[in-house]
């Protein structure tokens, strides 16, 4: 049975005198497939909780119990037990498997040697029909339940009723999956699923959060969990979202993390949202000076963490100023005791610091390039704009200009 076919049933005790009614179900969280515990009753506007050992049988139309009413003594654990109507139907579990929330439509009940089990929770459409007395209607169309086995789920932390995921099964998922999962979640089991992380993984999948759920888990956050998390992502990502919260939560965090990734964060928010300064990043691959192949390879072999994209080094003067770039291919191709002088592209594209964004996405999709390097006026490289910010900068467009025909 079903714990919503279980709800609502007349209890009757040994003598046949009501009850009341059940209006939910105690279950105990230590077993793989917990044991019904008690089941919560009301009759008269007061709330009772008969033990599962008095319950004699469950019909079709009701519960009847082993003693009468006088004899009954109640269950003792009521404020520390999981109910399953108010703590588990429509609570939210992860899916690890497919990357998605799934929703607790019912539970699944089994008997065994006089006792009741919790076997599994119903995230199919027919649990939802059930719930609305619909489920011949809702069976044939779809024939199977889909149920998941109560001991294949680690999504839901009884003891303290918040959403609970294996860190080692999130951080094998892509940080766009864990993105989509923290969005669809609340604030309290989206910080959890973040919490769970490493600050590294944590920090990746929080990059690819809406930016209305990332300025709402932000706000909500203690700061130094904050500014741990702010000093994880890349510095483009960072800024934009520092951009979009309190001044005086920015400073809060700006004061916590590294000085030196401070002060590169302060520069990058002082240029414009919508310019070239204000969505590049600037952890890229450069190297100063004539230097041989052999000694740029060892070079990126220190570095190789810390940059956006390693496709393209910018060779620099000594003043920071971009004298040419070179590609991984070209790395390649040369002999490790040549030097890059004799080989460094000087015919680069370049933007200034103050371009516009939209001029900035069609210079890279004319040019085919992987990256942009964003420079000064006296050509002093500042950061550069990779080929995924500009997507970033086209598809919202796109999206909204395709939402009038989605919805007429």
């Amino acid at each position: 049975m079903y714990i919503t076919e279980l709800l609502s049933k007349k209890v009757l005790d040994a003598s046949n005198e009501s009850y009341g009614d059940v209006k939910d179900v105690v279950i105990s969280s230590k077993q793989s497939y917990p044991k019904i515990e008690a089941l919560k009753i009301k009759s008269h506007g007061e709330s009772y909780y008969i033990p599962s050992y008095y319950i004699k049988e469950i019909t079709d139309k009701e519960v009847r119990l082993t003693e009468d009413l006088e004899n009954i003594k109640q269950y003792p654990k009521q404020d520390s037990v999981i109910k399953l109507s108010s703590d588990i139907l429509d609570r939210q579990i992860v899916d690890m498997e497919g990357s998605k929330i799934r929703r607790v439509n019912d539970v699944e009940i089994s008997v065994k040697n006089g006792s009741y089990y919790i076997i599994g929770v119903d995230i199919g459409v027919n649990g939802l029909f059930r719930r609305l007395g619909l489920e011949k209607l809702s069976k044939s169309v779809h024939p199977e339940d889909n149920i998941i086995s109560w001991n294949d789920i680690d999504s839901l932390d009884f003891q303290n009723l918040k959403l609970k995921v294996s860190k080692n099964k999130l951080t094998r998922l892509h940080p766009a999956d864990v993105a989509e999962i923290v969005d669809d979640l609340g604030i309290t089991d989206s910080m959890s699923i973040l919490n769970s992380l490493d600050d590294e993984s944590a920090a990746d999948a929080f990059e690819e959060v809406s930016p209305e759920k990332q300025r709402t888990i932000l706000s909500e956050m203690e700061k130094r969990e904050a500014a741990k998390l702010i000093d994880e992502m890349s510095p483009d990502d960072a800024a934009d979202l520092l951009a979009s919260i309190s001044d005086e939560k920015k400073e809060e965090i700006l004061h916590l993390i590294d000085p030196e990734e401070s002060q590169e964060l302060r520069e990058l928010l002082k240029y414009p949202e919508n310019t070239a300064g204000g969505i590049m990043t600037t952890e890229y691959a450069s190297v100063t000076g004539n230097l041989t192949t052999s000694e740029i390879m060892n070079e990126l072999k220190k570095i190789a963490d810390d940059v956006e994209t390693l496709y393209y080094i910018y060779v620099l003067s000594d003043g920071e100023h971009l004298k040419g770039v070179i590609t991984i291919r070209q790395l390649l191709l040369n002999d490790d005791d040549e030097h890059i002088y004799n080989y460094m592209n000087t015919d680069y594209k370049t933007v200034l610091v103050d371009e516009d964004e939209d001029e900035i996405a069609k210079l890279i999709a004319k040019y085919n390039l992987i990256a942009l390097p964003v420079v000064t006026s006296d050509n002093k490289m500042k950061g550069i704009i990779t080929v995924d910010d500009a997507i970033d900068i086209i598809l919202p467009t796109a999206w909204k200009k395709r939402l009038p025909r989605m919805f007429s």
